[in-house]
């Protein structure tokens, strides 16, 4: 609920500051008194643009305040809260400031933090709808219709079931929306698989062929490295026979090798250590010398009679070395790298022809969730079909006591924009329709968009027909009507003061009207009148707190200028008439729960 409205420096104010309280407020005044500035200052604070002309002559900046008081778990503090700004106090209270400067550049801030005027406008969406602006009425955005007819259906369920909706009609649409989401997931998949399948084909291809390849090599882990090795060995091999025969000789196979000189060294020590026992480990370690010797050369002459070169075998080795070579290069570097890379594109291939598995599977899933989807968008549409009907019907017959007996109201269906097709049939998230709200104001004419009703009053009484139809399902917090009473009087005058009052007991409802008759029903009245001091227009806003206040402001209406006995008694009765003794008791309530308690004379200068 909005709970004050301050300007300063904006339009012909200097400062000023207006409280509203709940139910239906009526702001009254001449023509021309003001009182579209303070709907143009609460357009601003919803989000609307600011132009050099809202500046005051003579002030530096203009700035727009606005307090509104919120219910815990309300949507806007939770979009708030999502965009960083601080909700102290458990968020109950939201301040909104707009700012221009003369230098053109303008500010918007939400309870102190910067934010832009999208953002504002995001975050705000749906709690105040502006008649006068246009720009803020849900019911002129047509992506709102299709909720909207679909919240009358739910509301006219469960008018029928006396409580809550029947099961069938409040859970559609969630479970056609759970339907759709299944469906288009399988859509989403279908089509990625079916955008991929030529590369999908292409690379298995290339993955069999380059593991083909791998696999017909039959690498085994480090085969590079035992090959080089024996490589090596092979090339050496006339080296190696040389050095073994060479060093063969030397200590066994030719006259003064190493071993023979221990055979006599041996034979000289046997004689000495008969004598001497003290030479037996020195002949112990001759004998053992002797001994490794021999063993030495007969192992090396082995080993020179085996090492001759094959060169056939080294032809092989040189060949297969190629292979691995080449495959490294191939693979990643080294053949280590090669074997990984066999590794993962096993596993890819396993993974590409699980896609054409899954691909040949998808078709009955996705048949079956699009079958679910279309059953339930028929039974959605003709639920839609019979509200839209409905709907239609109880704005005309509120319309007829607004003087708009001729007016017809109707819901077009056309199919989602952006959808899915199954069999023909084209599926959106929310169904298998769009809506859009048209009004035909005249006999004879076609019916509109309500954006394009040209008159500020018609769309005000078609807005306000449909809210009070709507009342039970619209989730906005404040309206906000101007020029509601356009070319109206009488009977038809007091209908729509009676109208507001009904919609304004769900809701705050803020009306600038020059009707007696919708004044006599205000919960709280605002009179704006101009005066000239010292040379400069300025204005005033007054808050009538008392039933005589009242009165006397609904006599100024009813009389003009001169204000007789009998325009006061006359007011006395539309008051009377209007609150009754039920509303009185409701009226009190609402006074005692406003901000301020009576609220009192603002000065506007």
């Amino acid at each position: 609920m909005l709970t004050a409205l301050r300007l300063f420096g904006f339009a012909i104010v200097d400062h000023a500051e207006v409280e509203f309280g709940p139910g239906l407020t009526v702001l009254t005044g001449e023509t021309g008194a003001g009182k579209s500035i303070l709907l143009e200052a609460l357009h601003l604070v919803m989000g609307g643009r600011l132009g050099g002309e809202v500046l005051r002559e003579g002030a530096e900046e203009a700035a727009v305040e606005a307090l509104f008081e919120l219910a815990p778990g309300h949507p806007v503090l939770a979009r708030l809260a999502a965009a960083g700004v601080p909700l102290p106090g458990g968020g109950a209270e939201v301040l909104v400031r707009r700012t221009l400067s003369r230098t053109g550049r303008g500010r918007a801030y939400v309870n102190g933090t910067l934010c832009t005027v999208s953002m504002l406008e995001a975050a705000l969406r749906g709690l105040v709808d502006v008649t006068a602006q246009h720009g803020h009425v849900a019911l002129l955005d047509e992506a709102t219709h299709l909720d909207l007819i679909d919240a009358y259906a739910r509301a006219a369920a469960r008018g029928r079931a006396g409580g809550e909706p029947e099961e069938d009609e409040a859970t559609l649409s969630e479970r056609y929306r759970e339907a759709y989401r299944s469906f288009a997931t399988l859509s989403r998949e279908r089509e990625a698989l079916v955008a991929a399948r030529e590369e999908r084909v292409r690379r298995k291809e290339y993955l069999v062929h380059q593991l083909g390849e791998l696999e017909a090599a039959e690498v085994r882990p480090s085969e590079d490295e035992e090959l080089e090795r024996e490589r090596a060995l092979l090339r050496s091999a006339g080296r190696l026979t040389e050095a073994a025969r060479a060093a063969e000789a030397l200590v066994y196979g030719e006259e003064g090798s190493a071993s023979e000189k221990a055979a006599r060294a041996e034979r000289a020590l046997a004689e000495a250590s008969a004598i001497d026992a003290r030479l037996g480990p020195a002949l112990a370690l001759i004998r053992s010398a002797r001994a490794e010797a021999e063993e030495a050369g007969r192992a090396l002459a082995r080993y020179a009679d085996l090492a001759g070169g094959d060169p056939e075998r080294l032809l092989e080795l040189e060949e297969r070395l190629e292979v691995l070579r080449g495959l490294a290069r191939k693979h990643g570097g080294s053949l280590a790298a090669a074997l990984e890379r066999a590794r993962a594109m096993r596993v890819e291939l396993a993974a590409l022809e699980a896609e054409e598995e899954r691909a040949g599977s998808l078709e009955g899933e996705l048949a079956a969730a699009g079958a679910r989807a279309s059953r339930l968008a028929g039974l959605l549409t003709r639920l839609r079909e019979r509200a839209a009907s409905a709907f239609g019907r109880e704005v005309e017959r509120v319309l007829a006591a607004l003087a708009m007996e001729r007016c017809r109201l109707l819901v077009a269906f056309s199919p989602p924009e952006h959808g899915l097709s199954f069999d023909g049939l084209a599926l959106g998230p929310d169904g298998a329709e769009r809506a859009r709200i048209l009004i035909g104001p005249n006999p004879g004419e076609p019916p509109r968009p309500l954006a394009r009703i040209a008159s500020g009053g018609e769309l005000s009484r078609v807005l306000l027909a449909a809210k009070r139809v709507l009342s039970s399902a619209d989730p906005v917090d404040a309206y906000v009507l101007d020029e509601v009473d356009a070319g109206l009087g009488g009977g038809a005058a007091e209908a729509v003061g009676r109208l507001l009052s009904e919609v304004a007991r769900g809701r705050q409802v803020i009306c600038v009207t020059h009707l007696p008759q919708v004044a006599a029903f205000a919960d709280q009245h605002l009179t704006v009148a101009k005066r000239v001091k010292g040379g400069r227009t300025s204005a005033e806003v007054a808050s009538l707190a008392t039933i005589e206040a009242r009165r006397a402001e609904v006599a100024r209406m009813l009389a003009g200028e001169t204000v007789t006995a009998a325009a006061h008694a006359h007011a006395g009765e539309l008051i009377a008439r209007a609150t009754g003794p039920g509303r009185r008791a409701a009226e009190a309530s609402r006074r005692a729960a406003r901000p301020g308690g009576s609220g009192g004379r603002l000065s506007v200068a």
